[in-house]
């Protein structure tokens, strides 16, 4: 059954539809700076009485405001700040087994892998992968599998994971093979594209293993100063990479959205258990990513060059 939201459609809005799948329960979400689409989930959460909130992000400075309001919406939420570098292995796994030993934190009933960068220059992490993927993907392939545990602890038995791409993602150049640009010339665009397609094929692969997935493509969002430090030169290498997807029409072209309402279709994901595990969302309604994404050998691919990269065996 189609989802009776759309691109209008506000995170409170969602929350309101969906409070039972709310109220009591613990919410993960990375990102959670102020004024971002993290913030907006996180927000509209603490009004459907959640038990606790945990913020996960680099610099907690950025994101006190958001407790600050949290605790001013309703008083009785438990919030957890996690400091979290998704471009630092150690960092993820230092954050996740925070979680997992915090015995506030019963369990997990839902993880939104939301934060992200786009368009960066190149640069290698300090675990040598290149710092797109390695913030986009690898770090939440790490802090997901690692929180399985609590995951499957989930007071429904359902829990979900909600990894936030892009309609960039049809930028990716096609395969998983050159993740640090060794074999090619590095371009910023279809970096980003690489890394949001992981997004997706990450969730279908997750969704065939573990526990309820979906990917998300939030729309166009202004003001979320994602794109901040771009050049105009940088805006023009985009043309010709964004072009050929729009005069095809695979390129999803809405309205600009607010916070709000690019916040709203992550929630869908996460709360809609009617929705297809695996499903891609836009506009509050399951839609069809680049048909590239879909492919289960990419989503193998994936998985083993995850693994290799963060040097464990998640199965």
């Amino acid at each position: 059954m189609a989802s009776p939201f759309n691109a209008t459609t506000t995170a409170d809005e969602v929350v309101t539809k969906f409070v039972d799948q709310v109220k009591g329960n613990y919410f993960l979400v990375t990102g959670p700076t102020a004024g971002t689409i993290g913030a907006a989930v996180l927000l509209a959460l603490a009004k459907g009485s959640p038990a606790g909130l945990i913020l996960a992000g680099r610099t907690p400075s950025k994101f006190q405001a958001v407790v600050d309001e949290i605790k001013v919406i309703n008083p009785n939420i438990k919030v957890f700040p996690v400091i979290l570098d998704l471009t630092s292995l150690e960092s993820v796994r230092k954050a996740a087994q925070e979680v997992l030993d915090n015995g506030e934190i019963p369990r997990l009933d839902h993880v939104i892998n939301n934060a992200g960068v786009m368009a960066q220059p190149f640069r290698l992490t300090e675990d040598g992968i290149e710092s797109q993927f390695a913030a986009n993907h690898v770090g939440h392939f790490l802090l997901t599998n690692l929180l399985l545990s609590k995951l499957k602890l989930a007071q429904s038995g359902t829990p979900s994971v909600v990894n936030v791409s892009s309609a960039g993602h049809r930028m990716f150049r096609g395969e998983f093979t050159d993740p640090s640009w060794k074999a090619h010339s590095y371009n910023i665009w279809e970096a980003y594209g690489q890394s949001k397609a992981a997004n997706i094929v990450f969730s279908k692969a997750l969704s065939k293993r573990h526990v309820r997935s979906m990917s998300v493509d939030p729309g166009l969002v202004l003001g979320t100063q994602l794109g901040n430090h771009l050049t105009f030169l940088n805006w023009l290498g985009f043309i010709p990479k964004f072009l050929p997807h729009l005069i095809t029409g695979r390129w999803e072209m809405g309205s600009a959205k607010t916070t709000s309402q690019a916040a709203a279709t992550v929630l869908v994901a996460a709360l809609d258990t009617n929705l297809p595990s695996g499903s891609h969302l836009y506009d509050c309604q399951v839609s069809n990513p680049d048909r590239r994404t879909l492919d289960e050998r990419l989503g193998e691919q994936l998985w083993t060059l995850s693994n290799e990269l963060v040097k464990e065996q998640f199965l």
